[in-house]
């Protein structure tokens, strides 16, 4: 069995794909360690036992979120924390969560372990990092150029670690990250972020409650759903609740908190939550909000966390027409599709999945919905070969 360094730069709350993965090894017998980042110090707990998983939160200063320079110097920090660690308590495996903890996993191929063997580097590429600058509306040069030298080093990563882990591969007409990185000429092992299996399914809400779990920073998906709301007459309004932080948080709450008074729709907006929230979450809603805009090449090749949630728990899925996520949903029939900011198709999406919803009495799980079961056991195998 082998011993683990996982390395994550955020503070771990936990980090829901982390853990799942973490305590999957765990269970098949290794021992897993992951090294967070708490950049505001606000995690009152250091050193943590979850799940069988040693959580080691290193506090090294305030470094604020969203600023380039606090950023880059918070990260340089803390990998050279990190590798200190790592020299001080050597690990087999060196398992890199995204593009930024990445230079770990290269540092660690270069040396010798006790037993003469030469420590491992695991690339897991939640998504494509070197994408983030160019999520902003006419990105700057200086942008673009930032976005050609993370994609140059991405493209070093993926061929240079010993296993490739990603998120998505194709199944309809557009690619997934697995066939990027195969036109690279890498050979990556594709980890579905899907959840466990429901151990039950919460009946629906009395009224149509349109949901929105996740990371919130992308204010103009809720501008196009406002005004989607208002097309539809008073009765058919659903109820929203939003659950989820991030950089966009205040400015969303601020828009649908002043519509909900407007058009007379009730609006329940709250923080972070947690992966042991999403049962009791989605007993909230009856669908979920899935229609991004398309700045960002991750939603391309991206399928939301949030929506295998919402198929594990019955409650179908709008998404964005034109991406890997708009394939699953037709090709299993798991709710509707529209174009990014086609405010008159988002109406007619609402007023569907609601006639959708108010037609099943009890929901069931929709069609071939993945569980983490299936994907654990895909990355132990993996770990396997790798030792």
């Amino acid at each position: 069995m082998g011993k683990i360094a996982m390395v994550v730069t955020n503070r771990y709350e936990p980090d829901p794909r982390v853990q799942k993965e973490a305590a999957s090894l765990v269970a098949a017998g290794h021992r897993v360690r992951v090294y967070a980042f708490d950049r505001l110090c606000q995690m009152s707990t250091v050193r943590e036992l979850l799940e069988g998983v040693e959580i080691h939160r290193l506090q090294l200063g305030h470094y604020e979120y969203g600023k380039p320079i606090p950023t880059a110097l918070g990260l340089r920090r803390f990998l050279r924390a990190v590798r200190r660690e790592l020299l001080r308590d050597p690990p087999d495996i060196v398992h890199c969560h995204d593009q930024d903890t990445c230079s770990l996993g290269t540092f660690w191929q270069k040396q010798r372990l006790p037993d003469g063997r030469r420590g491992r580097f695991v690339f897991d590429a939640h998504d494509f990092y070197w994408t983030y600058p160019l999520f902003v509306d006419q990105p700057a040069r200086w942008r673009h150029g930032l976005s050609a030298v993370l994609r140059a080093q991405a493209y070093r990563y993926a061929r240079k670690a010993d296993l490739l882990l990603t998120v998505t591969a194709g199944i309809g007409k557009h690619p997934g990250c697995a066939e990027f990185f195969r036109d690279w000429g890498a050979d990556p092992v594709v980890l579905w972020n899907v959840p466990y299996a429901a151990t039950g399914i919460p009946p629906m809400p009395e009224r149509f409650t349109l949901g929105y779990y996740g990371y919130v920073r992308d204010v103009e998906m809720f501008r196009w759903l406002v005004a989607a709301i208002e097309q539809l007459p008073p009765e058919e309004r659903p109820a929203l609740r939003i659950a989820g932080a991030g950089v966009a948080q205040a400015e969303v709450e601020r828009l649908l908190s002043a519509a909900s008074t407007r058009l007379g729709f009730p609006a329940r907006i709250t923080g972070h939550f947690d992966a042991r929230d999403i049962g009791a979450l989605m007993a909230e809603c009856s669908a979920q909000f899935c229609v991004y805009t398309l700045h960002s090449g991750n939603v391309l090749r991206a399928v939301p966390v949030k929506l295998f949630d919402a198929v594990a728990h019955g409650r179908p899925v709008i998404g964005t027409t034109g991406t890997l996520m708009a394939d699953f949903i037709e090709h299993n029939d798991w709710g509707c599709v529209v174009q990014e900011g086609d405010v008159a198709a988002l109406a007619q999406a609402l007023h569907t999945v609601r006639a959708r919803v108010v037609a099943r009495a009890q929901p069931q799980p929709l069609q071939a919905a993945p569980t983490w079961e299936q994907q654990g056991q895909v990355l132990c195998e993996a770990y396997a070969r790798l030792l």
